[in-house]
This record gives structure tokens, sequence and C-alpha cells, in this order.
């Protein structure tokens, strides 16, 4: 693996704590937690991270079956405004770090299956080459799209709130088995409610497994 569980766990805990103050359920999430990721391998790993757009299919197990993000066109699976995904791509290997939340986008779906909030780290080489081939647990498709990715980053750098609560993750974060500082006490600055102060609190997240 290119980051141990732990690290994972601390990363995704991390970015996690951070949306959950802002209280952001937006479907951009997984952009989210792909630029701040790579940002935090950048900085404390020492990784070269790339967040990456696109669409994707994560077969999570007989139980939910086969997980997609993106729209079917003409008989394919494809990336659009409204329908994507995004990740991160480092040294030959994909990181997922909206992974521990695939339990409650599968719930939301109407399926009854009963998954563990998990870490998706896998190997590029191992990618499918088209969703037919997404049979068995573990199975993952990932079909990048680079124009929509500069569309989106983009979009983002032009909002202040993702721009900060990108430098809060990078500075906040500290390395396991080191203690998280807990709580965050953070002063809003060109942002609505500028000049406001709050607490946010770390909160570690189980993440016991790898799909």
């Amino acid at each position: 693996m290119l980051i141990t569980l732990a690290d994972y766990r601390r990363i995704y805990s991390t970015i996690h704590s951070l949306l959950i103050a802002d209280s952001v359920y937006s479907h951009e999430v997984s952009l989210l937690f792909s630029v701040y990721g790579a940002q935090i391998l950048k900085r404390h790993y020492g990784i070269a991270a790339q967040p990456v757009v696109g669409s994707a299919a994560y077969h999570l197990g007989l139980q939910a079956k086969i997980l997609t993000f993106g729209e079917y066109q003409g008989g394919h699976l494809q990336s659009t405004e409204s329908q994507h995904h995004c990740w991160v791509e480092a040294h030959g290997w994909m990181i997922d770090f909206m992974a521990p939340l695939f339990p409650v986008l599968v719930k939301r779906a109407g399926k009854e299956a009963k998954l563990e909030p998990w870490m998706m780290q896998k190997l590029l080489a191992k990618v499918k080459k088209s969703l037919a081939t997404v049979q068995n647990q573990g199975d993952f498709l990932l079909l990048d799209n680079d124009s929509l990715a500069s569309q989106k980053m983009s979009q983002m750098v032009q909002d202040k709130t993702h721009i900060q609560r990108g430098k809060l993750a990078l500075d906040w974060f500290v390395k396991a088995p080191k203690k998280m500082p807990s709580p965050l006490n953070v002063t809003f600055n060109g942002l609505e409610g500028a000049g406001k102060s709050k607490l946010i609190a770390y909160s570690s997240f189980l993440v016991s497994g790898s799909w």
C-alpha cells in the first residue's frame, strides 16, 4: 500500500470533521475529499498526489454489488457536470478518500446491504477496462475526464470557503500516532461571518478494513 490504514483513517477523519462542521453535504464532496487529501499527502508525506475527476464504478460485494458514479450514455458510463466522481492518483496507486461514506450512498440508493466503512486504495494496474468486467468484490473502473477536472478545479478555487477549509486541513493535520489537537479554534476571514470564531472537534472515524 502507498499509505497505511492508520494514515488513511487520519486523513479521512480530518477532512470529514471539517466538512461536518461546515454542514457540507453537496454532490462535490468527493472533489473536496480528493483535493484536500492530495494536498495532505504532498505536504505531510512527500507524495506527489493528484486529484482526478471522471466516472467510476466499484464492486462492493454481493449485497451492494456495483456502486457507480456517472451517467449511462450510448451504453457507456460517462462523467458529466452533475454526475461524476473524484479520487486521488499517486505513484501507480488510486486512493478514494470518500470511500468510508459508501455505505451511506448505498443506503440512499434503497439497498439494504450491510457494509462497513472501509478504505479504498488500489493499484492502478488492476483497474478494469469496462463496466462489464467489474464482476467481483474489489473490482473497480476509473474513467478520467481532464476537461471536466479543469472545469471543477477552476470553480473550486473561486470559492473562498473551500480554499480556507483546505488550508485548515493542511495546518491541522498531524500524522498518527501523534494525537490530533482538538478542538480547533477557527476564525473566519474574508467569508460570510468574517471575524467570528468557532470550535471544530476532531472525530476519529472507524475505518477497519479495505475493499
